[in-house]
């Protein structure tokens, strides 16, 4: 080999390894940041009922709660700014135990917002409101579908409708619904049938009357789960925000009311995964309900937990 072929093989060795090192590995992350998410945000009073403002904003990957709040008008923070004290000119009110409250994807976590970091779909709900009765309440339905489709910090758990034999068409449509949404496991299970390990490790919608299995174990845990609702004597019993009676609902009256799964081995608090009872105190009742859920979501928007009547949306508490 000349002495030209072997300079020639030298520069083709070094040009190849150069190209190892510096093109074949991936890039560090960029320091400024470049990567953005879009997530919304939404400001409520009095348990969803008012809506005071919800706004997109695009904000750099890794982004925390409490700066995408930061992005909309009039907040303020105390306590080292790890607590909202006013947004919009709405501020907590400690002596009336009135309060800011916030949910990812309609789920309570048990971590700061400065704390919880944002990724791309996320729904960051802020709510004033009085917690002189229920202080924790785990989650709640006005997010759906969201809870099914991001969860929390990016995972999210397998979705099992659980459903009574007269409701098997209902809960049907809602997995089929759940697809087009966008979730992305989903299976239908009649009430007799999920294993625990299927109600433990999934977020689970039943599809059920008053005297379901599944929903009598609800209805048992009206504190833990954080309900203003419950059944009695085949009425639905409504509680106000100070936990006083507010009216009871009979015959053909649906509810649409969440809480974080309580047999998920971690627990009412884990932040995991959630339950939606869609019940009723009769087989019209739970249609509604269910008709509410798959064809007027909208209507749930911002909402702690609602009643159904037809078409009539009523929010609770």
């Amino acid at each position: 080999m000349t002495i030209k072929a072997r300079r020639e093989l030298l520069l083709i060795f070094v040009l190849l390894l150069l190209a190892a090192i510096f093109g074949g590995c991936p890039a560090p992350p960029s320091a400024e940041g470049d990567d953005t998410v879009t997530a919304t945000v939404v400001v409520t009073r009095d348990f969803g009922r008012e809506l005071i403002l919800t706004q997109e904003v695009e904000i750099e990957d890794g982004t925390d709660a409490m700066t995408a709040l930061q992005s909309v008008p009039g907040v303020e923070t105390k306590y080292g700014g790890g607590f909202v004290k006013a947004v919009n000119g709405l501020e907590s009110q400690e002596s009336s135990q009135l309060d800011w409250f916030y949910y990812i994807n309609g789920i309570s976590l048990s971590l700061g917002a400065k704390d919880y970091f944002l990724g791309d779909g996320d729904v960051e709900h802020w709510d004033l409101r009085d917690w002189s009765y229920r202080q924790f309440v785990p989650a709640i339905v006005g997010a759906f579908p969201q809870p099914f489709i991001s969860g929390v910090r990016g995972k999210v758990k397998p979705t099992a409708v659980v459903y009574d034999a007269p409701f098997a068409e209902e809960a049907g449509a809602l997995a089929a619904k759940l697809e087009e949404w966008g979730v992305a496991e989903v299976t239908l299970n009649g009430a007799e049938t999920p294993s625990e390990a299927i109600k433990g490790q999934s977020n689970l919608i039943i599809v059920g009357g008053a005297e379901s299995g599944l929903i009598l174990e609800l209805n048992e845990l009206p504190k833990k789960l954080g309900f203003f609702a419950y059944f009695e004597g085949g009425k639905i019993m409504v509680l106000d925000e100070k936990g006083d009676p507010a009216g009871e609902y009979g015959a053909g009256y649906g509810l649409i009311q969440a809480t974080q799964n309580p047999w998920n081995p971690k627990g009412v608090g884990s932040g995991e995964s959630v339950v939606f009872m869609v019940t009723g105190t009769d087989d019209n009742g739970v249609r509604s309900a269910a008709n509410a859920l798959i064809n007027n979501s909208d209507g749930l928007s911002h909402a702690y937990a609602v009643l159904v009547n037809n078409n009539e949306i009523i929010k609770i508490p």
